[in-house]
């Protein structure tokens, strides 16, 4: 048993180290001196007994205890980063972390929810990938793209299930024309969100005309450039009907085809089972 907890000093020294693997650039990065460092880890590793790390010529590398103990401090101190955020803010703060492409569905709701609610201040932070690990990211919820996530420790609200059709800007289509038959998209330049082309290859499936390929093809690295593409008139994307709402009902976008098909994927709002914020509770029911 250890005579007092470590300081949070201690445990920032530990896991920038771990993070950098080299004394000197953790005390770059702490803004302190090497041997300040080194002396951090050390009373560390005296007062748990464990040694935290492997001491080579050339760095340093984690112990099995030293790899064992990373995602622990890195979870205690994300979650009093939060705290301290959260005490000390003006406004109750939430942080929410969500992909790029879901941006034409979520701004319009936490605009009118920062309306309804001006007292809570929701920080978004926009990325490319669709998952979180919230013991190394600082947030209080995030929306998730696929299937619905199965890890105990998170709580899962369904936002909505995505469908897919084709959609195009009005400028592609010829005069006094809305509708493309399948072969007749054959000849316009598709736009792909992924490189394995997976949602046109699904919704062309369903149409029965698998055996079509485009003349021309332009891939991009996420479903938001694709259909701001599409947008633009440099071809047709497959688009999700719920995040393609507004430009399609604005006439920015039309769907040339009629058919729909469920990709088996959804949108989910997940936040830690251990997460104890009224405001983050407002917001979700407001999003769902």
């Amino acid at each position: 048993m250890i005579n007092r907890l470590p300081s949070t000093k201690e445990l920032q020294a530990f896991l920038i180290t771990a993070q950098q693997l080299n004394f000197t650039a953790a005390a770059h990065i702490l803004n302190v001196t090497q041997g300040a460092v080194s002396r951090q880890v050390i009373s560390l590793e005296e007062q748990l007994k464990v040694r935290l790390f492997h001491r080579h010529a050339r760095g340093l590398t984690l112990t099995n205890k030293g790899s064992e103990f990373l995602p622990l401090v890195e979870q205690a101190m994300n979650q009093i980063h939060r705290a301290v955020e959260q005490v000390s803010n003006d406004k109750q703060l939430v942080k929410l972390k969500a992909p790029s492409c879901i941006t034409p569905w979520l701004l319009p709701k936490l605009m009118t929810f920062q309306q309804a609610y001006p007292d809570i201040d929701v920080e978004l932070t926009s990325a490319i990938k669709h998952n979180v690990n919230f013991s190394t990211e600082p947030f209080d919820a995030a929306i998730c793209y696929g299937q619905s996530p199965q890890e105990k420790s998170l709580l899962t609200n369904l936002l909505f299930e995505e469908f897919l059709t084709p959609v195009c800007s009005t400028s592609l289509l010829p005069v006094d024309k809305t509708t493309l038959s399948t072969n007749e998209m054959k000849g316009f330049t598709w736009l792909h969100a992924t490189p394995q082309k997976s949602d046109w290859a699904l919704w062309l499936k369903q149409a029965n005309s698998s055996y079509l390929t485009a003349d021309q093809n332009q891939h991009f690295a996420t479903l938001d450039l694709s259909v701001s593409a599409a947008i633009q008139g440099f071809g047709i994307a497959i688009g999700d009907i719920t995040l393609a709402k507004l430009d399609l009902e604005s006439g920015r976008l039309v769907a040339p085809h009629a058919l729909t098909v469920a990709s088996g994927n959804s949108y989910y709002l997940v936040r830690p089972k251990t997460m104890q914020n009224p405001s983050l509770e407002l917001l979700i029911k407001w999003l769902i």
